[in-house]
């Protein structure tokens, strides 16, 4: 009788949706083809099914739903942080996820003896989106397109100056389907996300998760946050480079605008408008399947600068300084 020798379990991620999305998922891959496992488990929330259900080369995968729980303070990176901002300790973290990983693994009649865990550092440690270190495919279904922007409100309990009260997206909606457009606005589970993403000519939103789901569905995207002064974790980069190279491993078309996280309504529903028209899907291309454009593979090429490896890079300080100034 065959049996499976090698097994990787992976542990409910507790950080923000957007790294595990482009910091997380993409590594699961990565490691279970990479590995050499024959088997790969899932602890996980149920809605997290389509981040994982297949990975590279077809290795089986057993989902083993979590249910929800209590974590203490709140989403940040990869880790948790109280209200003041001091980071939860990651030992107490480990040993809550652990516990989640025995129960529904019991649950789900994994054995988990000789598996190999997959926990994060709840560190912050980030890791390039080049195939070298993730592998990333597609989450967009194949339908037909039935709207032409996707508002997505940002709704986090930290700073909460950069979320925006209903009655401005209701304003900024109302703006828009007064000019014609068919307009929606974001949703939860994951699933109906994805199928709502797949069926959007153009995402638009300040800087969240959502947004980086768009990415992974071939979405084009409309991003508003902080301008250039502010810098993005250890690599020092700006939210705009994170967003239009270094954290868009399909190459989905964006395009991020420094004016700050409260713009007026009309000046962003102007900007959706004009950003529709330069990169939202038409008919022709509603696969989301563009040939790379010359100028996205020369951002692409130098964001590479921008990620050394376990914080050492090859690269000298002052060309990455003026990559990250000026040229991606």
């Amino acid at each position: 009788m065959n049996t499976i020798r090698r097994t990787l379990v992976v542990a409910p991620y507790i950080g923000e949706f957007g790294w595990e999305l482009m910091n997380w998922q993409g590594r699961v891959r990565w490691l279970t083809a990479r590995g050499g496992f024959e088997r790969l488990v899932v602890c996980a929330r149920t809605d997290r099914r389509p981040l994982y259900g297949e990975v590279p080369g077809r290795v089986p995968v057993v989902f083993c739903p979590v249910p929800a729980f209590e974590m203490p303070g709140e989403a940040n990176e990869d880790h948790r942080i109280w209200p003041d901002g001091r980071p939860v300790d990651s030992k107490l973290l480990r040993e809550l996820v652990l516990e989640q990983i025995r129960s529904a693994c019991e649950q789900g009649g994994v054995d988990l003896t000789d598996a190999n865990l997959m926990v994060p550092g709840f560190r912050g440690r980030t890791w390039s989106t080049e195939r070298s270190e993730q592998v990333f495919d597609t989450l967009r279904f194949s339908l037909t397109l039935t709207t032409d922007v996707l508002l997505v409100p940002r709704s986090r309990h930290s700073a909460t100056e950069r979320n925006r009260p209903l009655s401005w997206w209701e304003d900024l909606a109302a703006r828009l389907t007064g000019g014609g457009l068919r307009v929606e606005l974001y949703r939860a589970p994951l699933e109906e996300s994805i199928r709502q993403l797949s069926r959007s000519r153009l995402a638009a939103g300040a800087s969240t998760g959502g947004l980086h789901l768009a990415s992974l569905c071939r979405c084009p995207h409309y991003v508003w946050g902080s301008d250039g002064n502010a810098r993005w974790t250890r690599w020092g980069m700006t939210n705009r480079q994170r967003y239009e190279t270094v954290w868009n491993p399909l190459g989905t078309p964006c395009r991020y605008d420094e004016c700050g996280w409260q713009p007026d309504a009309a000046y962003a529903a102007d900007q959706i408008r004009r950003t529709l028209d330069e990169i939202g899907l038409t008919d022709s291309n509603a696969a989301g399947s563009w040939a790379l454009r010359p100028a996205w593979r020369v951002k692409r090429g130098l964001a590479r600068v921008l990620h050394p490896a376990d914080g050492a890079s090859p690269w000298p300080w002052r060309l990455r300084q003026l990559v990250r100034e000026r040229l991606v």
